[in-house]
């Protein structure tokens, strides 16, 4: 064959190769997002700002699969760092002129805030503020502000920075710095106000304010500032002590207003704690002879009974609907002493089933025999027709259909 001939017809199939990748990608990946698809990639131009001003090439990562008919679906198929419910912020997401519930999620590796519908459909970026390696965020009410806590390198070590803003427009999000010092945070389930802990000289003060570090008061003055707060109700915020096995554990509840401090449990070893949205019920999880147990104390009548399935507080979920109902992620697994501070570590992981309680009849409903996912930062959407949660395993974000 002539030289050049060959030469023209390996020019050929290369072009021919390369023009079908690119069309192949272009309708499958990230193009369909609008997020610039396989060219963003190769021309990274025009990035995109992070809260500190510098730039990053533009693009996020294609969206989960959907298949249609399915109850359990994975949402996004990368890391989250926090997710919680939300009207859409798309007109599109609409129906009948009455907001349905979309989830709001921060991609971990980005920052970026993302929408999607509790069935997977419907993924809109509508916040493309970069902000590296975060770790945790706490959402208003509304899923209109957000704190978002990252680290920031400082070339020997990595400092924990704390981010408060508002998604104020579909391509940023504005807000301030909190101080580096903080402890540990919890938002209000009614008005966008935070609480948070901070050392101050030789104690540490307990703080409600906005998103915005206006308004501050002090609520809290103590000794300690290991605690895992919550803030259930309008005016409790619960204070736990971090869960050991092999430690007694205590929780507190502190009224915002009156500032009194109460002990609810205490000496317990391996206690974990979920207050119910009335503050009237605690399901609390705590070692018993060598394994997890799981109870309901009626606050009132300060008296404890068993759930009727054994898990850990934090697997679990109140319903704001039906107060006496609760839904939990429990491992197919026992919960054994052995591995509940290796799961708290991060050293092992459990397939959790999921189940519903009925706490006034004692029925127990098994929704889903094993999800082969381990359950952490559940919540329900604002009708209730899904039930959300974050994989511990990998830090992706799942949904259940309920109803």
């Amino acid at each position: 064959m002539n030289r050049k001939i060959l030469i023209l017809t390996i020019v050929i199939i290369i072009l021919l190769i390369a023009g079908g990748a690119i069309w192949y990608f272009s309708r499958n990946g990230n193009a369909t997002n609008g997020d610039g698809g396989i060219f963003s990639s190769f021309f990274p131009f025009g990035g995109e700002r992070d809260i500190n001003g510098d730039t990053f090439p533009s693009g996020s990562p294609a969206p989960p699969g959907f298949v249609e008919g399915r109850n359990f679906i994975q949402l996004t198929p990368n890391a989250v760092s926090g997710a919680a419910p939300a009207t859409p912020a798309m007109p599109e997401h609409s129906e009948g002129g009455q907001a349905s519930t979309t989830i709001r999620y921060i991609e971990k590796a980005t920052g970026h805030i993302f929408e999607i519908n509790p069935d997977g459909q419907g993924r809109e970026r509508i916040s493309n503020t970069t902000i590296l390696k975060s770790f945790e965020s706490f959402w208003s009410a509304d899923a209109g502000s957000l704190v978002i806590r990252y680290l920031e390198d400082s070339g020997d070590y990595f400092n924990v920075r704390n981010f408060s803003g508002s998604i104020a427009t579909t391509t940023s999000i504005e807000g301030i710095f909190l101080a580096n010092e903080i402890k540990a945070m919890a938002v209000s389930p009614i008005e966008n106000n935070i609480f948070y802990i901070i050392p101050s000289k030789d104690t540490n003060i307990g703080i409600t304010a906005t998103f915005g570090n206006e308004k501050q008061k002090q609520v809290l003055e103590t000794p300690f500032s290991e605690f895992i707060v919550n803030w259930p109700s309008s005016d409790i915020v619960s204070l736990l002590t971090k869960p050991s096995s092999s430690t007694e554990g205590f929780l507190y509840f502190l009224n915002i207003k009156t500032k009194s401090l109460d002990k609810i449990l205490g000496d317990i070893k391996g206690l974990s704690a979920l207050v119910s949205p009335d503050a009237k019920k605690i399901l609390y999880s705590q070692n018993e002879r060598g394994k997890t147990s799981t109870k309901i104390l009626d606050i009132k009548e300060k008296s404890s009974s068993a759930l009727g399935l054994d898990t850990l507080a934090e697997k679990c979920i109140w319903s704001k609907k039906d107060k006496s109902v609760v839904f939990c992620g429990v491992p197919v697994l026992s919960l054994t002493v052995n591995n509940l501070d290796d799961w708290y570590q991060g050293l092992a992981s459990f397939n959790d089933a999921v189940w519903m309680i009925n706490l006034s009849t004692s029925e127990t409903n098994i929704l889903l025999e094993n999800s082969e996912t381990d359950i952490i930062n559940p919540f329900l959407t604002f009708d209730e027709d899904y039930l959300i949660f974050t994989n511990k395993k990998d830090s992706t974000l799942w949904s259940l259909k309920l109803k």
